[in-house]
């Protein structure tokens, strides 16, 4: 879990907090977005095959992991639950967006001049130089060593298999697969910083 920047601030006030404090928000709150999300869950955006979990469970976690990294203020006017509640409304309303904006880019028609496209062949970039595309490689497979995993994914994306092709390999879902992307880019940026 990466730390925000209202961390400490955000911890100050959890510390005078009781488990039967964290239990009466997280219940409310889960409440609250099963009532948001009734009769949506089936497909679309907040279906567990879009989200890659259980939408109430998903939207639960993500507003309890924001309000504990600190990546998200705890207003001070706001008790927990009312905090969290604030946060699971605005990732539902996230996960909305992005599935009209991924609807509308999809739907769109491009037209190509193929004949224009033919005599700029011409000016094309140059290739990768080998040299540098196995140093990249190599940074790659050792960030990923121990991790089993991400070097499945790693060999899989090599031998050219698409993303759902991948997280069928991988029995997981495609959502989840883009988790582990973003890991994979984490630990191959924190690879190349420890060895520099």
């Amino acid at each position: 879990m990466e730390v925000g920047e209202h961390y400490n601030s955000n911890h100050q006030r959890i510390a005078s907090l009781t488990d039967n404090d964290w239990r009466v928000a997280l219940n409310k709150c889960k409440k609250h977005i099963q009532w948001r999300l009734r009769q949506r869950t089936l497909y679309g955006a907040h279906s567990p095959s879009n989200l890659g979990a259980d939408p109430v469970e998903h939207y639960l976690g993500v507003a309890y992991e924001k309000i504990l990294s600190g990546e998200w203020e705890w207003k001070k006017e706001h008790s927990l639950s009312e905090q969290m509640i604030r946060i699971a409304h605005k990732y539902i309303g996230l996960e909305v967006e992005k599935i009209s904006t991924d609807k509308k880019t999809s739907l769109q028609i491009v037209y190509k001049d193929i004949e224009e496209d033919f005599y700029h062949m011409a000016n094309a970039p140059p290739d990768i130089d080998e040299s540098e595309y196995e140093e990249k490689l190599r940074i790659i497979e050792a960030a990923v060593f121990e991790d089993s995993q991400l070097a499945i994914m790693v060999e899989a994306i090599k031998e050219g298999h698409k993303r759902s092709e991948i997280a069928a390999l991988m029995d997981i879902q495609p959502r989840q697969f883009d988790k582990l992307k973003e890991k994979l880019e984490r630990k191959v940026k924190n690879y190349k910083s420890s060895t520099q």
